[in-house]
């Protein structure tokens, strides 16, 4: 099997909210007293499934990467609807006592109350056969109230963790953003119960895990230059991390302008309106050529929110366009998401870029991880 290797380095930042987040699927169910609709969001390696019930919304967090023969963990959390405080405490008891159940092929492989929180270690069968894997919500009378498809990879997935983990193999990100989730990729086992992490020197929520990642919750009340750190089975990971926050108002910027890598010898002319960015390749040198980047190419689009860039920039397969296009003609051209922070002088954005394993037997990205990067004006 060959791997090929993209390391990605953050150039330029593009809008968060809007690039990251794919809808799966929106589904409606009839409830005993009117509808209940559930949506799906997968963004920043989490599956978040929304039932809207009479009585409030359930939340249900899991990875989005599941696959046959994984131990997962998960996250379900009760939002109650109400007017005043007794109907919500009315509603909080009725969504306590649902039960959610996931399900393969009519066994229940995994079940919790809502009250409890947790979906703990839950074990995907190896042999997913054609069944369907479905997330069921009972209430608290035992009735079964909605049904949902999860999407879960048939076969096990291409990247396998085989031996015990050490502090190198955990990709700690450099930016999360204020009360959101961040992910931690690395040898994880699925279960909740051997995983800690820290944020800021406090332990922070985790909702969802696999064997290849952990979502954690970024505290809503830390800011700014902190440290992140990882405990998985004994093995600690630690390094410096930056929590943007949006709602701590900054002095507006315009990135407009040239802006380069530190040896100078590669860079992009940006342009703004509004919170959208947009960035072209203006001159590229040789290293970062061998990167996947190419010149005179519109390379960067985002949205700068506060000091935030989010985005993506375009990066192209690391070999012959030939022989990409004989292989894996969909991973050639491609558009890796980046984070940067601006500066409060306006003249550096510094943060981190999409970096990727590619299977080239299966066209698959299997691996992804974050690099570093920083670009001056």
């Amino acid at each position: 099997m060959r791997i090929v290797k993209q390391n990605y380095i953050i150039s330029f930042v593009v809008p968060l909210l809007f690039s990251f987040i794919n809808m799966a699927f929106i589904s409606e169910s009839v409830f005993a007293e009117g509808k209940i609709s559930v949506t799906t969001k997968t963004t920043g390696g989490l599956r978040t499934m929304t039932f809207d019930t009479p009585e409030g919304k359930i939340k249900i967090y899991l990875p989005d990467d599941m696959a046959a023969g994984d131990t997962i963990s998960g996250t379900v959390v009760a939002e109650p609807s109400g007017t005043d405080a007794e109907e919500r405490r009315e509603n909080t008891d009725e969504l306590n006592g649902y039960v959610v159940e996931l399900e393969v092929e009519d066994k229940e492989i995994g079940e919790t109350k809502i009250s409890e929180g947790k979906l703990k270690a839950v074990s995907i069968p190896k042999d997913l056969g054609r069944g369907t894997t479905k997330i069921i919500i009972s209430d608290s009378k035992g009735e079964k109230v909605i049904t949902a498809d999860i999407p879960i990879q048939d076969s096990p997935h291409p990247l396998q963790y085989t031996t015990p983990p050490s502090s190198q193999d955990f990709k700690l990100p450099y930016i999360g953003q204020s009360g959101e989730p961040v992910e931690i990729q690395g040898p994880f086992d699925g279960a909740f119960d051997t995983t800690v992490v820290k944020i800021g020197g406090r332990e922070a929520e985790v909702l969802a895990e696999s064997p290849r990642k952990v979502i954690v919750q970024t505290p809503s009340d830390i800011a700014g230059s902190t440290k992140i750190e990882v405990l998985e089975r004994g093995v600690q990971s630690d390094g410096e991390f930056y929590i943007a926050d949006l709602a701590i108002p900054v002095k507006e910027k315009s990135l407009d302008g040239i802006w380069r890598t530190k040896s100078g010898k590669s860079s992009w002319r940006a342009s703004q309106d509004g919170q959208t960015v947009s960035a072209d390749s203006v001159l590229v040198s040789k290293e970062d050529q061998i990167r996947g980047y190419r010149p005179n190419v519109n390379a960067i689009r985002g949205r700068l929110q506060g000091n935030l860039l989010v985005g993506q920039i375009q990066q192209f397969f690391l070999m012959p366009l030939e022989e990409c296009m004989a292989m894996c003609p969909s991973q050639c051209e491609q558009w890796n998401d980046l984070k940067l922070i601006l500066s409060e002088d306006g003249k550096t954005l510094k943060g981190q870029i999409q970096k990727k394993v590619i299977n080239t037997e299966s066209c698959v990205v299997i691996e992804f991880g974050w690099k570093p990067w920083t670009i001056l004006r």
